[in-house]
């Protein structure tokens, strides 16, 4: 287990995001949820699951938006169906990860969501988030996927930092 700050989780859940082959959007979204999941004390496994297949992450920011969608014409809870407990996690917390107050209550297999999208949340962050080893090595393995590579011809077309002579 090890402690980082919240900006640096988010940082590397979207690169990691992004490594996996999750679109750009889906990818910011992603690392603001999991940021969130963490600092909740959410389970790992289901991250790293999603981590795997990118098409998870994907489908649950389709889930998230058309939970927003519906929120945003009707003032009735929203229900979402979900039978993997993992994904409930993860849709639990993308929904307190929103910038706008999220009351979810979890069954089994519902979750009913009611948002107020002209309040903002009044979720705090914490100073440190707790991450465990083989996630967060998982995610910069998966960062490490959309370095550019360092070579001669990498850095003549602008990669890296280089070297500069301002005299």
């Amino acid at each position: 287990m090890t402690e980082k700050s919240w900006t640096e989780i988010q940082a590397l859940a979207v690169k990691a995001a992004t490594g996996a082959a999750v679109p750009p959007a889906q990818a910011l979204a992603f690392g603001a949820m999991a940021t969130r999941h963490l600092a909740d004390g959410g389970p790992e496994a289901p991250l790293s699951e999603a981590l795997s297949d990118s098409g998870t992450i994907v489908d649950l920011a389709h889930q998230i938006e058309a939970v927003i969608e519906t929120a945003s014409i009707s003032e009735q809870p929203v229900r979402v169906s979900e039978q993997n407990s993992g994904r409930r996690a993860l849709l639990i917390s993308w929904l307190a990860s929103l910038p706008c107050q999220a009351e979810t209550n979890a069954t089994s297999a519902e979750i009913r969501v009611r948002l107020s999208l002209t309040d903002p949340s009044a979720r705090t962050r914490p100073a440190r988030v707790h991450i465990g080893t083989a996630l967060f090595d998982q995610m910069q393995d998966l960062a490490a996927r959309t370095y550019v590579p360092d070579s001669d011809a990498s850095r003549s077309t602008g990669a890296g930092a280089g070297l500069m002579d301002l005299d």
